[in-house]
């Protein structure tokens, strides 16, 4: 008899497990159990069917029970959730509308995913909200949308899916407001790039407050109140919950199946658990983090359906390995684009790197092509061999480009020297000769060979506030140095450095800018081959100015 494979959950990676397996074999009797109405859907394209972006439902709908069946020859059951799994009899109980049914297998898959987390505020149980998780959650937003015609809409959480929903509420004519208990929106991403993206959600109507928390909710007629933990109280048409999920393992852990570290799911690299003929995949599992090697929680579609394809090969008698992750992610908003891949500055610290980071700021295309626009970049690399570590940037598009490039880089293990020589593909309506990685390449390679003389902006803005008395050189031109400077720079234009350098005092250390920091390098090279000890304030002006404004 043929081999009977049982997928628990469909969408991303047991939808995705299913068809592999399919793919890898024709000699299998594949069952797919989905607790929803939808087998396969584009759950990630959710908010931006609610925001009208999407404008079919049908288009979030990859498939119905019937054309995944018969594509992949597949035994498919909607609205059927598995409720207990008896590994030494190797049966599934499975609770449907009409009654609780066993099911057998050989090779088990659990791709239940993750639920979303509650927070425990008061009164939560008895005010309605929304979540975005499902097509039926979609459907109620759009619903409650259509019918009560909302002006305000409290969403809870600034992660991906509370920026995205706050988006969407615009898009429907509702003015959004963002409340996040953490620092910064996209807590997960350095504040000095993901403040960039708060100030654009403000400059777009939307309100935004971080560092403070909703403690209490309650309902007056069609009002709800939402009371913050700094003392305001919010008024406000409907609630969505954008707080964050957390792994569905109450399947697993009663059929035996280990958890890891990071209370999700152990599984190795066969996306085999402990559990003999067990294999898990998706949100619900721990994977391991490419840079650092320790485990994560990583609830992102792109490492779920890999991970689902490589338990499907494995479990139709293929071969299949999955290696782990790098955290690649973007989110946008009206335009603005921000990503990441890799560590954070601090989360190389944490991993015991002896780490660094460069500020890079440059033009998406040609400079003098009529469109174009900057990309802020925070490149993270080990100071003792130049390995990069992570790459967050923020800007118009092509941001994200920049990003899959450095992800590439990560993967293959190169180093910010060799950055210095990608070769991309360039032409002025696409992007810029020297490209947005080559120039973090060049300003992190000059640092590590000794003739980049950079000091951070965190540093000098210290400085400033206890007023120290730094000498500071300002070497833009006149009319960017009305717009903004810092307070007692002294002022010569790059070009006339030559005939001025005697108005520095060559006794003190002398801290250079300029607008993102290519002319304040020129003059500090100047300045060295002068004799004097000048440094370049790295990002320039504008990566101080972010950091003024934090």
């Amino acid at each position: 008899m043929p081999e009977k494979i049982l997928v628990i959950g469909g969408v991303a990676a047991g939808a995705t497990g299913a068809a592999k397996a399919r793919r890898t074999s024709e000699d299998v009797d594949i069952t797919v159990v989905e607790k929803g109405k939808y087998i396969s859907f584009a759950n990630c394209g959710l908010p931006y069917y609610t925001g009208g972006v999407i404008k079919e439902r049908s288009s979030v709908l990859l498939h119905t029970r019937q054309s995944f069946g018969k594509r992949f020859n597949t035994d498919v059951l909607t609205r059927t959730e598995a409720v207990d799994i008896d590994p030494k009899s190797k049966t599934v109980l499975l609770k449907t509308s009409k009654g609780e049914i066993e099911r057998p297998y050989d090779k088990l898959l659990l791709a239940v995913g993750a639920k979303t987390f509650i927070p425990p505020i008061d009164g939560v149980e008895d005010v309605p909200y929304f979540t975005m998780r499902t097509v039926e959650d979609a459907d109620g937003v759009k619903d409650f949308i259509q019918k009560h015609n909302p002006e305000s809409a409290l969403v809870i959480g600034a992660g991906f899916i509370g920026i995205e929903v706050a988006e969407a509420m615009l898009h429907c004519g509702i003015k959004p407001t963002v409340v996040e208990a953490l620092d910064e929106v996209m807590p997960n991403f350095p504040h000095v790039v993901a403040m960039n993206l708060r100030e654009k959600m403000l400059e777009d109507g939307c309100e935004v407050i971080v560092k403070t928390f909703v403690t209490k909710l309650e309902k007056n007629e069609d009002i709800i109140k939402a009371h913050l933990s700094d003392g305001r109280v919010l008024e406000t048409d409907m609630v969505i919950m954008c707080t964050g999920v957390k792994p569905a393992v109450d399947l697993a852990l009663n059929a035996g199946v280990e958890l890891g570290e990071r209370g999700g799911v152990a599984v190795n690299e066969r996306m085999e658990t402990n559990v003999t003929d067990i294999y898990a995949a998706g949100d619900l599992v721990e994977k391991v983090n490419l840079i650092t090697g320790k485990k994560v929680l990583l609830p992102l579609a792109g490492p779920a359906n890999r991970e689902g394809r490589t338990a499907g090969t494995n479990m139709a008698g293929g071969d299949m390995t999955f290696k782990g992750v790098l955290g690649s992610a973007v989110v946008g908003f009206e335009g603005f684009v921000m990503a990441q891949t890799g560590l954070t500055y601090e989360q190389a610290l944490q991993a015991g790197f002896d780490a660094d980071y460069v500020y890079t700021e440059d033009v998406n295309r040609a400079s003098y092509f009529p469109v174009h626009g900057h990309i802020f970049m925070m490149t993270v690399f080990d100071k003792k061999t130049g390995k990069l570590l992570g790459v967050s940037a923020c800007g118009p598009d092509t941001t994200e480009k920049k990003i899959d490039h450095a992800a590439v880089a990560l993967y293959a293990g190169l180093t910010v020297y060799d950055l210095e020589h990608l070769e991309l593909c360039y032409a002025p309506p696409f992007a810029s000769a020297k490209d947005n990685l080559n120039i973090a390449g060049f300003v992190a390679s000059n640092e590590l060979r000794g003739s980049g003389y950079l000091v951070k902006p965190e540093w000098i803005l210290e400085q400033v506030r206890k007023n120290t008395g730094l000498q500071i050189l300002d070497v833009r031109t006149a009319e960017e140095v009305d717009e903004y400077k810092i307070e007692g720079a002294k002022h010569i234009f790059v070009n006339d450095l030559r005939e001025k350098m005697d108005m520095i005092d060559k006794s003190r250390p002398v801290y250079v800018y300029c607008a993102v920091g290519f002319r304040g390098y020129l003059a500090v090279r100047n300045l060295r081959n002068r004799g004097y000890e000048a440094y370049n304030i790295t990002g320039g002006i504008e990566a101080y100015k972010r950091l003024v404004r934090l």
